[in-house]
């Protein structure tokens, strides 16, 4: 019988790296000037992203978002 993989809901820095075919300091960089969409804090040591909202936000050409519009200049 084949294993059964279940696809989280949050993805982790290291996934959204993989997404964007960049390193996970990349992520962490991008996220610290408000270039990603909104993070959720899980635990301070513990950030998740939705993957529905990462996933949009990739196919739309990765756009600056009008949350974040303000900081990145």
């Amino acid at each position: 019988m084949k294993p059964v993989t279940v696809e989280s809901n949050l993805i982790d820095a290291a996934e959204f790296a993989r997404l964007l075919s960049v390193s996970k300091p990349t992520i962490w960089r991008l996220r610290e000037a408000g270039k990603l969409p909104t993070s959720i804090a899980l635990t301070s040591q513990c950030i998740r992203w939705r993957r529905e909202i990462v996933l949009e936000w990739i196919n739309a050409g990765c756009p600056v978002l009008a949350e974040n519009a303000s900081q990145v200049a």
